[in-house]
């Protein structure tokens, strides 16, 4: 029978230790997720000195290497 307590008292020991480790890691990670990062709110200028799409040198040599 003092077996039987030993095991379970084992077995218990490990069953705390377990949720104490993983309630560590979720408290530790929780307190990253939480803290606020500080962001910068001003509006970014884009440049918007090229409109859309336009051929250049570059883009033509790449469509020369990738042509079958």
């Amino acid at each position: 029978m003092k077996n039987e307590e030993t095991t379970s008292g084992r077995r218990g020991f490990l069953k705390g230790v377990v949720v104490a480790g993983s309630g560590a890691a979720v408290a530790i990670t929780a307190s990253k997720m939480i803290s606020p990062e500080q962001v910068d709110a001003s509006p970014v200028k884009e440049d918007n000195s090229s409109k859309g799409y336009h051929l250049s040198e570059h883009i033509n040599a790449y469509y020369k290497t990738t042509s079958f």
